[in-house]
């Protein structure tokens, strides 16, 4: 990766054309050379890479960092497409390229994970360690059904949906309410979160969803070589977690952590606690999983 060493703490911004739309990635250098490998964050579906931002203040000064928006959120609209989960991890694969990266630690987070996993699959030459957050593999075609039919249903609401919606009074506070435990005294974080999601595009927003009911990230699951990492929050309304167990069997030289006393968010809910258990992973001898 070939990033000048920054003198301020702002980060370098890479706008990228995945056949014609936008790819928008923050890149960020340590002060100094550390001989670490980069770091790519990989955001889950209606969220973009602000949500990191705590992990990057955590990690920065030891990691190169790569943290995009993926195409249709974010910084990264209007699309003329449909970007679904298999797009973007030929988007991803673009933006290594794009920086000359031959090998990195990649983390995903939600159906960021699902990504990830396929990418790891992919190109096992690419991922030296792998980090799945909040995400864990459908077990039967009923969970499957189940989810399915929630995804045509948010497909239909979200013709309702408006960026003014960020703006009523208590109502970014009772979104969050189910993707954490306790909601974070964040409001203008939590509202440019909302915001994000109420104005990602809608055909890649349905396009991706269906995608994660897919049988091939399975398969891809289990041709991962990259030792992996699967990190889970104690309170996670939106991941089975009765699935934790067989994710983990699932996937080759996988572990889990969980954080107690977190929601589906552990990056923005307990910072610290994440970004010691991707900092363990990621530094240990023959990657270890932390204990």
């Amino acid at each position: 990766m070939t990033i000048d060493h920054a003198t301020t703490t702002a980060p370098r911004t890479l706008r990228l054309s995945i056949g014609g739309d936008p790819l928008v990635a923050d890149l960020y250098e340590p002060p100094q050379p550390t001989g670490e490998l980069p770091v790519l964050l990989v955001h889950g579906w209606g969220g973009s890479g602000r949500y990191w931002a705590k992990t990057v203040q955590r990690l920065r000064e030891r990691f190169p960092l790569i943290v995009p928006d993926m195409p249709g959120i974010g910084r990264a609209m209007p699309v003329r497409r449909a970007h679904d989960m298999f797009g973007q991890v030929a988007a991803l694969e673009a933006l290594c390229n794009e920086l000359g990266i031959r090998k990195a630690h990649v983390v995903g987070h939600s159906m960021g994970g699902g990504v990830t996993i396929m990418l790891a699959a992919r190109r096992p030459d690419l991922i030296e360690r792998l980090v799945l957050t909040s995400i864990a593999l459908f077990e039967s075609d009923a969970q499957r059904q189940l989810f399915s039919r929630v995804v045509d249903s948010a497909a239909l609401m979200m013709h309702l949906r408006g960026s003014w919606m960020a703006d009523l009074p208590g109502l970014t506070n009772q979104a969050a309410r189910t993707f954490f435990t306790r909601v974070p005294d964040e409001p203008e974080l939590l509202r440019a979160a909302f915001r994000d999601y109420l104005t990602m595009d809608r055909a890649s927003a349905v396009a991706s969803a269906r995608n994660a009911t897919s049988p091939e990230i399975g398969r891809a699951a289990a041709h991962i070589q990259a030792p992996t990492l699967l990190i889970v929050g104690s309170d996670d309304r939106y991941m089975p977690a009765e699935n934790i167990a067989s994710t983990v069997r699932s996937i080759p030289n996988c572990q889990a952590r969980q954080i107690e006393r977190c929601g589906h968010l552990p990056m923005v809910e307990q910072p610290e606690a994440y970004a010691a258990l991707l900092q363990a992973f990621l530094t240990a001898p023959g990657a270890e999983a932390p204990g």
